[in-house]
């Protein structure tokens, strides 16, 4: 990581700190008080030049849960809040504190699991000369994406190599111009989830014209919305 490279991720910390700081205390009050166990989960990732880290995130689900290390939006070991946080990549703003201590950059490939990593080692040979981020390109393209539920892995398998492409493009193209432009796609991203909250609400308002439906979708969609916007303000944006 070069030096300037730290510089940019120093000053982005430092406009963010004033509300990253209350949100992610906020989000680790209610993790902890949603169910018994640590706040935070170590998750093994491979960072720059193949050296292996420990990726934080908030907790997402039940303490002691076993089982594959891939996860979809009905996993059975969510937490209620966990599987809200999980879905939002909300769990992911503690990466920040990876960013402090230079194990991530704020923009930069997707970091990735060990065991990927060896199955496509020459991919990752060049995509590993760069630092992995907190977004980039492979995070905007697949933020919202969620796995199939009978079979998770054979899934990952099949998009994993249009993810690869993305962290290759972006290690062969990086600019100081281009990270300028994937931070400012980022903090868009909560305007596209309000104007789908606000989709979703008018289609319940068509099929149930009820009163106190919509006050309930509405009110919903509202509280979801504005959720967002704070915590994607704060966190820089999505989180993979």
């Amino acid at each position: 990581m070069g030096r300037s490279e730290r510089i940019i991720d120093c000053i982005v910390l430092l406009v963010l700190l004033p509300v990253l700081l209350p949100v992610g205390l906020l989000i680790a009050a209610v993790v902890f008080v949603d169910s018994p166990g640590s706040v935070f989960y170590r998750a093994s990732r491979i960072g720059l030049n193949g050296r292996p880290f420990q990726m934080l995130k908030f907790r997402t689900m039940k303490s002691g849960s076993k089982g594959p290390g891939l996860s979809t939006s009905f996993d059975p070991r969510f937490t209620p809040v966990g599987r809200f946080l999980a879905r939002y990549r909300l769990d992911e703003l503690p990466q920040f504190w990876n960013v402090v201590k230079g194990d991530m950059r704020v923009v930069g490939p997707r970091p990735e699991d060990p065991d990927f990593v060896s199955r496509h080692q020459k991919e990752y040979d060049e995509i590993l000369k760069a630092a992995p981020g907190i977004t980039g390109l492979t995070q905007l393209v697949h933020f919202l994406d969620d796995l199939d539920t009978n079979n998770p892995l054979a899934h990952y398998e099949t998009i994993l190599p249009g993810k690869i492409s993305l962290d290759v493009r972006y290690v062969r193209t990086q600019s100081f111009g281009g990270d300028v432009a994937i931070l400012l796609r980022t903090l868009l991203i909560p305007f596209r989830l309000i104007g789908d909250e606000v989709k979703v609400l008018i289609d319940a308002q068509r099929s149930h014209p009820e009163a106190s439906t919509r006050l309930a979708v509405g009110g919903t969609s509202f509280v979801l919305s504005i959720v967002l916007v704070i915590a994607f303000l704060a966190g820089g944006g999505p989180l993979s």
